[in-house]
């Protein structure tokens, strides 16, 4: 869950950024992105509680229903409830969930799990353990290159062993928690990777690994996280050399490219048929607010540019534009860790340009034990959207829209944005 956006390194050389390191950028984290409009198949809403979305992760325990009911989006990270867990994440994150469900009997609060697309972690739970451990699988995971099981342990960064125990098959530690003390099952406890290219993988991992009883087959889990990706230059999140360790050619490395996109666009058209939807379908919404330090101050320099400023506007405001289309996450609050900071300039712009699938508010941002502060104006009533944004006038620079219960405003030229509430007259009894 990490940013996608950072320029790659040149061949052969390989990013690695720990999961647990890992920082954000945009809603698809580091999971593929596809080009394609998906939208969820249930109906939009415009209630404010419910245009909010969290992905919390709570370092000390289960995290609290009650500051999940709060939101109308939570996702939960594979970290969540890490005290309590070693080796069986999967498992504790189903029971997250139900506990969210139970305490959510009108299904107001959408609920998601998160898995791995592409490393395949055997302290994930036995889903992945069991065809890890079988021999007639290792065709599903990249191998390391001229692996001769011990002797070979050193020749590999990371190494292919853990204390007594070795694998062939590539794998690292990154953001891997109890430090290679649990129980994995016969392989060493890591990330591996799976081998999308292989047919008899891609049948099991659609329709039992993603798609399975304890994610969007599940009462109540209508979300997933799906993390990672493949590039040219290797997999996103994975630590060591595993472009040399492996041997995998340019070639190689486009065929894996080609079969795990491929295998993703069929995901995500599965995961909207079954009425459900993935964090990694949701693109950013617009980046017009300054910049501002923790406590809401402007940065200096960190205005930006009134015609930069407007010329995104105008995409986003445009009718029937890809970008207006689109479902659309807001998570780039100006104080990243408390949306209460500068709250009404952020929610200005979520009001001026959301469409009928939108959300504002938190994207991971680390496993905490404190709430996540909430801002009052994510609870206020703004009503529906009469129309979509517009400039005020040529080249105004100034964007308006005006709802049942409030008129917002964007001016590009201050940089600046308004929500006026609109009075309603106290009913005379006669």
């Amino acid at each position: 869950r990490s940013p996608g956006a950072a320029m790659p390194p040149p061949w052969p050389a390989i990013v690695g950024a720990g999961l647990l390191g890992a920082s954000l950028a945009a809603p698809a984290g580091n999971g593929y992105q596809s080009s394609k409009v998906r939208l969820p198949k249930w109906p939009p809403t415009y209630e404010m509680k419910r245009s909010t979305l969290l992905m919390p992760c709570n370092s000390s325990g289960w995290h609290e229903a009650g500051e999940a009911l709060r939101y109308g989006y939570v996702s939960y990270d594979w970290a969540n409830a890490q005290r309590l867990w070693l080796q069986d994440a999967e498992s504790l994150l189903t029971a997250q969930a139900d506990r969210v469900v139970a305490a959510d009997p009108d299904g107001n609060t959408r609920v998601g799990v998160y898995r791995n697309a592409i490393k395949a972690f055997n302290w994930f739970g036995r889903i992945t353990q069991e065809k890890l451990d079988d021999p007639r699988y290792a065709g599903w995971f990249i191998q390391f290159k001229d692996c001769r099981g011990p002797e070979s342990n050193r020749s590999y960064d990371p190494p292919a062993c853990t204390r007594e125990k070795c694998s062939c098959a590539w794998h690292d530690h990154a953001g891997q928690l109890g430090g290679g003390s649990q129980d994995c099952g016969r392989s060493p406890c890591g990330g591996y990777v799976f081998d999308h290219r292989n047919d008899s993988f891609t049948e099991w991992f659609i329709n039992d690994f993603i798609i399975s009883k304890d994610t969007i087959l599940r009462n109540g889990i209508t979300e997933m996280y799906l993390d990672d990706r493949v590039e040219l230059w290797g997999i996103a999140e994975a630590e060591g050399s595993f472009l040399r360790d492996t041997g995998l050619s340019p070639e190689d490395m486009k065929a894996l490219k080609d079969a795990f996109d491929r295998n993703m666009e069929t995901v995500y058209d599965r995961i909207v048929q079954h009425g459900a939807f993935a964090w990694q379908m949701l693109y950013d919404g617009p980046f017009v607010l300054p910049q501002y330090l923790a406590n809401g101050t402007l940065k200096p320099q960190g205005s930006v540019r009134p015609r930069d400023c407007a010329r995104t506007l105008r995409a986003y405001c445009r009718p029937n534009s890809t970008l207006a289309r689109r479902a659309l996450a807001y998570t780039h609050n100006p104080n990243a860790d408390n949306a209460t900071v500068q709250a009404d300039q952020h929610l200005s712009v979520f009001l001026l340009t959301r469409g009928d699938y939108a959300w504002i508010g938190y994207d991971y941002r680390g496993c905490k034990a404190q709430p996540y502060p909430r801002p009052a104006e994510w609870d206020a009533d703004y009503g529906r959207p009469l129309a979509a944004c517009a400039e005020t006038g040529s080249d105004t620079k100034i964007f308006r829209r005006e709802w049942t219960k409030a008129s917002v405003e964007w001016d590009c030229n201050a940089g600046r944005g308004r929500i006026g509430m609109m009075w309603e007259p106290t009913a005379v009894i006669v």
